[in-house]
């Protein structure tokens, strides 16, 4: 089950978005994903644990047409708010989507991955109903930020999960969908916010190429009564004979 934010904890994450620290982290994520997504105007793209809608804002800004999906009704409701009526935002499981194959062009995890229960499950999920591109970006569990998250008492409203590195994120792309093409980057916002290959920075992004699923049936060949089932040659997938009834 993926985590599920109560009415309270929305509303600390809103006032934590309006702080400096909140401002850097939202201009930071967001540059960090232009930074890995090559995206183009018109895609349909998914955001799995849309949060707010902060991350689907600005790309619809751009064009693309976006579907967010919330594990709790109190976030889902807040993001449609924000995004209005030209995005689709539904309650749902991110360990099992509610959507066909190849339903986006690109889906996109942010701080996702960190709050789940599963992360190969949803990652594989993702890529299920991906078409082109799958980007997930997490909170750096190697930066000096992340290594706050060790100390007592010391609290942060990204840090309630688990933060992944960079070698983490690529063993469970690599798990998941194999040995495909990888870009990635790394962004901090002290002292300024920025973006590059950075490997300890605060915020990490790993966006890879995805070979759509090719959704057949298989061939189906009346025969007469009495006719012998054909052996299917090498690759022609799988030959069904049916009994015509006279």
């Amino acid at each position: 089950m993926d985590r599920v934010f109560a009415a309270e904890e929305a509303e600390a994450y809103e006032r934590w978005l309006a702080t400096p620290a909140g401002q850097a982290y939202l201009q930071a994520s967001r540059m960090l994903l232009d930074r890995v997504l090559d995206w183009r105007r018109g895609w349909r793209v998914l955001e799995v644990g849309c949060g707010l809608g902060l991350h689907l804002e600005p790309l619809m800004e751009r064009g693309m047409m976006v579907t967010g999906l919330e594990a709790g009704p109190v976030m889902a409701r807040l993001a449609a708010e924000r995004l209005g009526p030209r995005a689709e935002v539904e309650v749902g499981d991110a360990h099992d989507l509610p959507f066909e194959d190849n339903s986006f062009d690109a889906v996109i995890l942010v701080n996702t991955l960190e709050l789940v229960d599963r992360p190969a499950q949803v990652l594989a999920e993702a890529s299920r109903v991906a078409a082109s591109r799958l980007c997930v970006v997490s909170l750096n569990a190697l930066s000096p930020t992340g290594l706050l998250r060790l100390w007592p008492g010391w609290e942060h409203p990204l840090y309630r999960g688990r933060a992944l590195s960079l070698w983490t994120l690529w063993r469970l792309v690599r798990e998941v969908l194999g040995p495909v093409p990888q870009t990635w980057a790394g962004a901090s916002g002290w002292p300024v916010v920025m973006a590059g290959r950075w490997p300890f920075s605060t915020l990490l992004a790993v966006c890879a190429a995805v070979t759509p699923r090719l959704m057949t049936t298989p061939l189906v060949v009346e025969a007469p009564m009495g006719a012998r089932a054909a052996t299917p040659a090498a690759g022609h997938g799988r030959v069904v004979l049916l009994r015509r009834d006279e």
